[in-house]
């Protein structure tokens, strides 16, 4: 029996299905409801809020997009928090078999409708599940994804050591666009300013985490015996832009996002990979690309 398969086999023994999407979820803390509270809410505008098809993150998107096949041409890839569905459907096109998990269903179900009809709808498997207890066997998955996910739980580093269980030796984890402690120090006038929240809700974990610094992910690294091979800062300049726009998007109830023309977000994407090599600047970065990997020899 393949991989992908012997996944198939186990969680239907360990899961329930529903509308073609496996379900496990035993436990469900009060944190954990409100994540799926808020992001049952939101899935459909995540690609239009933080304007996944700009320039300025296609160009990251498709950076950790190669990470992914690193190990093989068509890797078995697990996303955790598979959010839009966005980044996994590339990987798709690209010939991968993907696992497409996410604590919200109505996320997946959402996902499952545009993958329907495509060509590589057989290769997706859907999971309703939290990260830090994943129904799946050991070493059965060759690289796992997490975009702006991981600091949406509670224990990070239990669902590190979670997804090294799953992972088979040499495998890949790639943790992309996690937020820095300067971004969410900025993206706190958005939480405490009424005219900027477009929802009524909000997620618990974007309310309180204090954002990531390079010993934050050392410290994950060290407490999970993986080795991380590889990081990558994200946005500086550019930062201040896409928050800027978005905030007179909202303050002033425009119609459309604003949006610049591309020779500009290249010249900020340029002077942003320069000035993010150069020390103490490159402290001010919004975001992180952290590659880790399983080697237990």
């Amino acid at each position: 029996m393949c991989e992908f398969e012997e996944i198939k086999k186990q969680l239907s023994e360990k899961s329930r299905l529903e509308d073609g999407i496996f379900v496990y979820l035993p436990e469900v803390s009060e944190f954990q409801r409100k994540e799926i509270d808020f992001h049952d809410q939101i899935h459909q505008d995540e690609e239009q809020v933080h304007q996944l098809k700009s320039l300025r993150n296609r160009y990251y998107h498709n950076y950790f997009q190669k990470w992914l096949f690193k190990n093989s041409a068509k890797p078995v890839l697990l996303e955790i928090g598979s959010g839009s569905g966005l980044d996994i459907m590339e990987s798709l096109k690209r010939g991968a078999k993907a696992i497409i998990s996410d604590i919200s269903f109505q996320s997946l179900r959402a996902i499952k409708d545009k993958i329907k009809g495509k060509r590589y709808e057989d290769n997706c498997l859907y999971l309703a599940c939290d990260g830090q207890n994943l129904p799946l066997p050991d070493s059965s998955i060759q690289t796992v994804l997490l975009v702006a996910t991981l600091h949406h739980f509670e224990d990070q580093s239990r669902v590190l050591t979670e997804i090294k269980r799953v992972i088979q030796e040499n495998g890949l984890i790639v943790l992309a666009m996690e937020p820095s402690k300067m971004m969410m120090k900025v993206t706190k006038l958005f939480k405490n300013n009424q005219g900027l929240r477009i929802y009524d809700g909000h997620s618990e974990a974007d309310e309180a985490h204090q954002g990531y610094s390079l010993l934050d992910f050392l410290r994950f690294a060290g407490q999970s015996k993986l080795e991380i091979i590889k990081v990558k800062r994200v946005w500086l300049l550019q930062g201040f832009m896409h928050y800027g726009l978005e905030a007179c998007y909202r303050l002033f109830k425009l119609k459309k996002r604003l949006k610049l023309p591309k020779t500009i977000e290249y010249l900020l994407l340029i002077l942003d990979e320069i000035l993010l090599r150069l020390p103490l600047v490159k402290n001010l970065n919004w975001h992180w690309i952290v590659i880790l990997k399983k080697n237990d020899h």
